[in-house]
């Protein structure tokens, strides 16, 4: 009886084997064209690399400077937080609290500025 069980269970792992290639094998292969990929929004006419490749560039740094102002953001976040946490602790006021808001605002007014101006510069 064991013997049976044994046999069984191999000619059903020879089945699966075989159905598994007939999946793999037995179907046709359908090729799907790869999607293009996107200009840069400075695009450079047909041709040219360099144009393409500056293109390309400006764009990596627009992202970088989109991160660098995110981080701005979140530092000045943070401070805030760390603030709020003091006035519950009795180390600091409300009125530091809104001196830290002032200023972070400002803060991040310039950096803004500045990362608009980098942009103007780059091309």
């Amino acid at each position: 009886m064991k013997q049976m069980f044994v046999s069984f269970k191999a000619k059903l792992a020879a089945l699966k084997t075989a159905a598994v290639g007939f999946m793999f094998f037995g179907v046709s292969s359908a090729h799907a064209a790869l999607p293009d990929t996107a200009d840069p929004t400075n695009a450079a006419a047909d041709g040219d690399y360099i144009g393409l490749i500056k293109g390309y560039a400006f764009d990596i740094a627009i992202v970088l400077g989109l991160v660098l102002g995110t981080i701005a953001f979140l530092a000045v976040c943070k401070n805030m937080i760390a603030v709020y946490n003091d006035i519950g602790a009795g180390k600091k006021t409300w009125g530091d609290m809104g001196m830290n808001g002032g200023m972070g605002v400002l803060l991040l007014v310039f950096v803004v500025y500045l990362l608009t101006e980098a942009a103007g510069i780059i091309f």
